[in-house]
């Protein structure tokens, strides 16, 4: 191989590997001929020491190792190629091609374990880590890259780590520092190349990792931030970025095996206050299913998530929850319960006799004197009436009191002579002029917060005990248990009070009883529309006794009403319920006569009217509204394979 296909070799490979840590290398010298000038011995100058010019079979000898080390360096095995230089040097050190060959594998040497020392601290080997930095000062105490590992390299102490494990604390992820500047690249190079333009072009010095994959790649963006040219590196090259520090990243080729090995996961417990374990549980599926966060633990009895993911994610999801937990509007409904009960009783009009009776004036006055023959001779023996005169002697007996309830000790009427003298007597007559009337309003006034389409429930009446059932023992049974009845612990049970009359009781009955809400149960479930406008769900139910009873269990009256009303803020809902109307009619007349024209004066009515109402006014009012915009805020999720 001619000296100009070894120097296109070494240019070559120098290009593929790009810039090194430390120091600008330059290439060898483009030579156009077979012989070149930088290849012969170089002359001493009054600097440089006299040096042996190499013989002929040296040359050869410098020329083979040259050429092993190329070959090394292009199968980026750059120990081995430093060797083969250094022989070449050793050979024929007046050749510059040799030295500059060993510059250039010791400096990719250098780069190489510097980056092995990278991987190896994020993967946590630190022991390797400060091997592979001790291994690169010791080839370059000069290298920059290596002076900024020097702290890490002084700091190893020759004792054992004291460390205790309570003492370790966790530290935050790293956040990059990239300058907050603008630039412009129209580049069209290989991908490695491109990416560190991009990214020293920033203040970051990038580590690649072997997987990032060779190829040309063209990027042309204009007046881009960190962010936006890195997204399109990233994008154009498929890497991804591990921060090592604020100052330098770690460049991988973006799939399953990378990520799980290179990307940092950060661990963060989110708290839930004022959640309920259901509502905590669909949290932790929004971080599985949403963000993809596979390692999730949830304490839904503390209201707690601890999630761990990359940090990308966790910020995704940090400000997701944030709008969640930004909690539902609040609605101010003021309710006035009107209860509404009249009673009203009017009697009015003349009352007639209702009975007549009709008798023999004659047959009364002999029944009275015949009832009473002492009283009569008195009279007649006195000479206050003579012998014959029965009607004197019955209107004595009657006027004296001597007596009493006969018919004739009341106003009548006669008609007829002699033996058919009638009398006739009526009831009395009543004129009636009456009205009962009253008038009961209950109010009542109920102020209550609730959340947006969360249901509220106000209840207003008792708890009414129904028997349901009831277990009695058999008349006549006893209860024989040895031991408790009989013989055995008796003893124990009568010094505690209980004697086998209460165990062996025949009468005991033990009911089951349910309680019934009797009264006004109003159920309000509010729901804020887009136009502010609120949506009132109502349930109004009514529960009463209906004065009757079913096998000695009361028979309930429900009145139930459902509706869906929309009202604009400050404006009210009014829902009337007739709770109960009754109304009687009593008519007491003559029959016939009270039906004519002109007769129905004579006729009493007496009407009764009982009924009882209930108002219920409801106002909502919007005392907080939560999520005013129509969506939150877009947010991308990044995408990891």
């Amino acid at each position: 191989m001619t000296r100009l296909n070894i120097c296109a070799v070494l240019l070559a490979l120098v290009a593929a590997a790009g810039p090194v840590y430390g120091q600008a290398v330059q290439p060898p010298p483009d030579n156009g001929a077979p012989a070149m000038p930088a290849a012969k011995d170089a002359p001493a100058t009054a600097d440089t020491p006299t040096e042996k010019r190499p013989t002929s079979r040296e040359r050869r000898e410098a020329q083979k190792a040259y050429l092993a080390g190329a070959k090394a360096l292009e199968h980026e095995d750059y120990k081995t190629a430093e060797e083969a230089f250094e022989d070449a040097v050793a050979l024929n050190p007046t050749n510059q091609e040799y030295l500059a060959a060993r510059e250039i594998a010791r400096q990719h040497q250098v780069t190489a374990l510097i980056q092995a020392a990278d991987k190896a601290r994020l993967l946590g080997h630190t022991d390797e880590a400060v091997a592979d930095l001790r291994q690169a000062f010791v080839l370059d105490p000069k290298n920059a890259m290596v002076s900024q590992h020097m702290d890490e390299i002084s700091g190893i102490a020759a004792e054992p780590d004291l460390t205790r494990a309570e003492d370790v604390k966790a530290g935050p992820p790293i956040d990059l520092a990239p300058m907050q500047i603008r630039r412009t690249f129209h580049l069209h190079t290989s991908a490695n190349d491109m990416l560190r333009q991009v990214l020293t072009a920033y203040g970051i010095s990038p580590t690649f990792d072997t997987s990032v994959k060779a190829q040309t790649v063209r990027l042309d963006i204009e007046d881009a931030d960190y962010k936006q040219a890195t997204e399109a590196a990233k994008l154009l090259t498929k890497t991804f970025f591990v921060p090592l520090d604020p100052k330098r990243v770690l460049v991988a080729e973006d799939n399953r095996e990378n990520r799980t090995k290179y990307q940092r996961l950060a661990v963060e417990t989110v708290y839930f206050p004022g959640l309920t374990p259901n509502e905590v549980t669909e949290m932790s599926n929004v971080a599985r299913n949403v963000f993809e966060a596979q390692q999730v633990t949830v304490s839904a009895g503390n209201g707690t998530m601890t999630v761990r993911a990359p940090s990308d994610k966790l910020a995704a999801l940090n400000s997701t929850l944030a709008e969640m937990l930004d909690g539902r509007s609040e609605i101010q409904l003021d309710l006035r319960l009107y209860s509404i009960a009249k009673t009203r009783a009017l009697n009015i009009g003349l009352q007639l006799p209702q009975q007549v009776t009709l008798f023999n004036v004659q047959s009364e006055l002999n029944s009275i004197i015949s009832a009473n023959p002492g009283l009569v001779q008195q009279i007649i023996s006195s000479g206050l009436a003579s012998a014959g005169d029965y009607a004197a002697i019955a209107a004595i007996l009657v006027g004296s009191g001597a007596v009493s309830g006969s018919i004739l000790s009341q106003g009548f009427a006669v008609f007829g002579g002699g033996l058919t003298l009638t009398g006739v007597t009526a009831g009395p007559a009543t004129a009636n002029l009456a009205l009962n009337s009253s008038e009961t309003r209950i109010l009542d006034t109920v102020t209550m917060r609730v959340l947006d389409q969360e249901e509220s429930t106000i209840r207003s009446g008792t708890r009414y005990p129904i028997i349901t059932s009831s277990y009695s023992a058999l008349a006549g049974s006893t209860l024989a248990i040895p031991g408790l009845s009989s013989a055995g612990v008796s003893s124990a049970l009568n010094g505690l009070g209980i004697g086998g009359s209460e165990l062996a009781s025949s009468n005991s009955v033990i009911p089951q009883v349910q309680y019934q809400d009797l009264g006004l149960t109003l159920k309000v479930k509010p729901m804020i529309q887009k136009n502010r406008d609120v949506s009132l769900n109502l349930d109004l139910k009514i529960t009463s006794l209906a004065g009757s009873s079913l096998n000695n269990i009361p028979v309930l009256d429900n009145q139930q009403y459902t509706a869906i009303t929309t009202l604009k803020v400050g404006e009210s809902a009014l829902m009337v319920s007739n709770l109960s109307r009754q109304q009687s009619k009593a008519v007491t007349g003559v029959p016939g006569l009270s039906d004519l024209p002109g007769f129905q004066s004579t006729t009493n009515n007496q009407t009764e009217n009982d009924f009882s109402e209930l108002v219920i006014v409801i106002t909502p009012r919007i005392v907080r509204e939560a999520h005013k915009q129509e969506a939150g805020q877009m947010r991308l999720i990044p995408l990891h394979p």
